[in-house]
């Protein structure tokens, strides 16, 4: 990367990076160890791993490989480091193709699969939904303080939020 590159801010457009760092992952894999074994010219190297720890390794390795090529259009690279980024990305997938090869689990069905499953489109917000979560829990919140408040001077006044008002329910509450 050329000293230019180094000092300019990075230009990575949400909506087309967001989609890869974003998807849910299914956390229940199994969790049997197993031995990987290694060898160089320091000798053999052994450690205990599992499934899942694999499998984060092939989807970390196959996203990054797919960030490295939508960087090259984005950044509109060009020439040597063009090539070196398309260069590290098909290393990666090679090496991912490997280890989920060893394991039996395949990346892009696994991808294909959840998109299916979402049946909706990946950019979609949910901010809108979190904040009427937010809304409603910071009502009953409320609201049971001031129960318990008026249970503790033994009166029996409405809630602060106008929950005993004649309102129209927020959309949590439907």
């Amino acid at each position: 990367m050329d000293e230019n590159m180094g000092n300019q801010r990075l230009d990575l457009p949400q909506e087309q990076f967001e989609p890869l760092l974003s998807r849910s992952a299914d956390m229940n894999l199994l969790e049997t160890e197993f031995t990987v074994s290694a060898f160089d010219i320091y000798g053999d190297h052994v450690f205990k791993t599992c499934y899942g720890n694999i499998r984060k390794i092939v989807d970390a390795l196959r996203d990054y490989s797919q960030m490295l090529e939508m960087v090259c259009v984005t950044w509109k690279l060009e020439g040597f480091h063009k090539a070196m980024y398309e260069l590290r990305a098909q290393e990666l997938r090679k090496i991912a193709d490997q280890f989920q090869a060893g394991i039996g689990y395949d990346y892009d069905a696994t991808m294909e699969k959840c998109r299916k499953k979402k049946g909706k489109p990946q950019n979609e917000d949910v901010g809108g939904e979190a904040m009427a979560m937010g809304v409603l829990k910071a009502k009953q919140t409320a609201e049971a303080k001031a129960r318990k408040a008026a249970a503790k001077n033994g009166e029996n006044r409405p809630s602060p939020t106008g929950a005993d008002s004649e309102e129209e329910p927020l959309e949590a509450d439907i």
